[in-house]
């Protein structure tokens, strides 16, 4: 799902700007929600949660869309803000506020199209880079690039990250499937590390800081090759 705020004081420009994404976003099949505010006070006061992309004009009454976009930096950094405007000397102060998409007047559906479409691709890859698991009652969302390695205590799977451990009854190969594509690799029946980490190996063990993780002798030779590719040095 990705969830757009469209921020412009006239009418008719909202009414425009959400008809050409839904035309645009439907064609590809992407899920979408769509905000609208028709003032910087308005959406300062009800900014959504979750927020990605917010297409905004730069010209408002009483809080204009660039004062508008510094007061969300002190709180979202994260967000997507693409700008309208009618006046390209704009673009500049855009940079101030990591903005660095623009639509200038009038705007087209080729315009909004030429800008939305990269920035969810964007935004699709770092949603992407998040395992999702159960943990008692709720769920959590744990960064990959933060995990370190993984093993079997069954019937409970342990996740190691650079802060805490986190268990969940999540199948080991399952997650082997999510993780293999980032950049880690199942040692091991009992354990998946992150190849990015390993320090080093022999040929019954990997150190990973201070922990040393069995390797199962039938894998040997794919992982020599994938940490190869991963850290592009030959390993004999």
């Amino acid at each position: 799902m990705i969830n757009i705020g469209i921020c412009d004081d006239e009418l008719h420009y909202r009414v425009n700007i959400k008809d050409m994404l839904g035309d645009i976003l439907s064609t590809y099949s992407i899920n979408y929600k769509i905000y609208e505010f028709s003032s910087g006070e308005e959406l300062l006061s009800n900014y959504p949660k979750d927020l990605d992309i917010l297409i905004m004009d730069i010209q408002m009454k009483i809080i204009n869309g660039m004062d508008t976009a510094r007061k969300i930096r002190e709180f979202d950094q994260n967000l997507e803000i693409i700008f309208m405007t009618s006046f390209s000397e704009f673009m500049q102060e855009g940079y101030e506020v990591k903005a660095y998409r623009y639509i200038l007047k009038p705007i087209s559906e080729r315009k909004i199209s030429r800008n939305i479409l990269p920035c969810i691709n964007e935004i699709m890859k770092k949603k992407n880079n998040y395992l999702t698991i159960n943990v008692k009652n709720y769920v959590d969302r744990i960064k990959i690039d933060s995990i370190v390695y993984i093993e079997t205590d069954r019937p409970n799977i342990l996740i190691y990250t650079n802060d805490n451990k986190y268990t969940t009854k999540m199948s080991i190969s399952k997650i082997d499937k999510i993780l293999r594509e980032h950049g880690f690799f199942r040692c091991h029946n009992s354990y998946i590390v992150n190849l990015k980490l390993v320090e080093s190996m022999n040929s019954n063990t990997l150190k990973i800081g201070e922990k040393y993780i069995p390797i199962s002798k039938y894998r040997v030779k794919e992982l020599k090759l994938a940490l190869t590719n991963i850290l592009g040095d030959i390993l004999c």
